[in-house]
């Protein structure tokens, strides 16, 4: 196996946690009005809905990073 082999599978076990954080998230008062200037827009988040934020993004870098050390390698 190469070392794109290896970046591949870390790609796609990656993408399959973000995946799995996205939908986890619970996204109440997410309808149109929301999006239209509905009421709490700007609600802070605390506990687990925070750390679930934070893992997305933390999952979104490292999934971009290895796909761009994908490209580069391949």
């Amino acid at each position: 196996m190469t070392i794109l082999d290896f970046l591949m599978i870390a790609i796609i076990i990656i993408a399959l946690a973000l995946i799995a954080v996205v939908l986890v998230q619970g996204h109440t008062n997410s309808g149109i009005g929301s999006v239209f200037g509905g009421t709490d827009i700007y609600r802070t988040r605390r506990g687990m809905e925070k750390t679930l934020f934070n893992v997305t993004f933390l999952l979104a870098g490292i999934f971009f990073v290895l796909a761009l050390v994908a490209v580069a390698v391949g």
